[in-house]
């Protein structure tokens, strides 16, 4: 399952009028590590956590799924 959630935002999209913090499990399906990170959910419904790269220096091959 790709997400947009890895993609970089612009600072004036993540610091809308409303944003919702939500944590986000992010797992590397690389080396298998697994990271819980907190995000911002825009106003465009997408998730930016500033995750950019695994420690295994995968930068595209996550699973991203929010936590409720």
């Amino acid at each position: 399952m790709r997400s947009e959630a890895l993609i970089p935002f612009s600072d004036s999209e993540v610091a809308g009028a409303s944003t919702q913090r939500i944590k986000v499990h992010i797992h590397c399906r690389q080396c298998g590590e697994t990271f819980i990170l907190r995000g911002a959910r825009t106003n465009k419904g997408r998730v930016e956590t500033g995750f950019k790269r695994c420690i295994c220096n995968n930068e595209d091959d996550f699973d991203v799924e929010p936590l409720a």
